[in-house]
């Protein structure tokens, strides 16, 4: 969880950021991929001098490939969830706009975490009510994800129990 909000338990309505690990800053991905250029262009020269005359443009359309998918991987990278909960509702939205924002009612939501889809894979963390389910933090390593569970049992068990003792809640 990269860059949860902490948010105090006593706090509501609360907002949890949900980001991927992104230890690669935009200059620092530039830089890696000028020293990698560097490299190439130093090899793809020592190549041709030796005879290889397709060395050099070989090593520009390496680079360009390198450079391409490492820049959409990053890109990727900052693409999170924002998990918003209150009084009337949670809901889930992916920074990225690849689904439309789920909104699910506090009281009747579950947080569960399922086994992955093959064995050896990741365990899932899904929030499901009423037939509808949407899986959070995909990107998580498995004590994140546990973390973020727990997390959102604590607020979700907070809002039923404000609910029922203010009288508002239905159980």
């Amino acid at each position: 969880m990269g860059e949860t909000l902490q948010v105090p338990l006593s706090t509501l309505p609360a907002r949890l950021l949900v980001l991927p690990h992104r230890s690669l800053t935009r200059a620092g991905l530039w830089l890696f991929l000028a020293l990698q250029g560097m490299a190439m262009a130093a090899f793809a020269g020592l190549a041709a001098w030796r005879g290889n005359v397709f060395a050099p443009y070989f090593a520009v359309l390496d680079w360009c490939v390198v450079a391409y998918i490492l820049s959409r991987v990053w890109r990727r990278s900052a693409s999170g969830e924002v998990v918003a909960l209150s009084a009337s509702g949670l809901e889930v939205t992916r920074m990225d706009g690849s689904a439309p924002p789920l909104r699910f009612h506090p009281y009747w939501v579950r947080v569960e975490s399922r086994p992955g889809r093959h064995f050896g894979w990741a365990s899932r963390l899904v929030l499901c009510s009423h037939g509808r389910e949407v899986e959070i933090g995909k990107f998580l390593n498995e004590a994140e994800r546990a973390l973020l569970a727990r997390q959102l049992n604590e607020l979700l068990a907070q809002v039923r129990r404000d609910g029922v003792e203010s009288g508002n809640g239905q159980v």
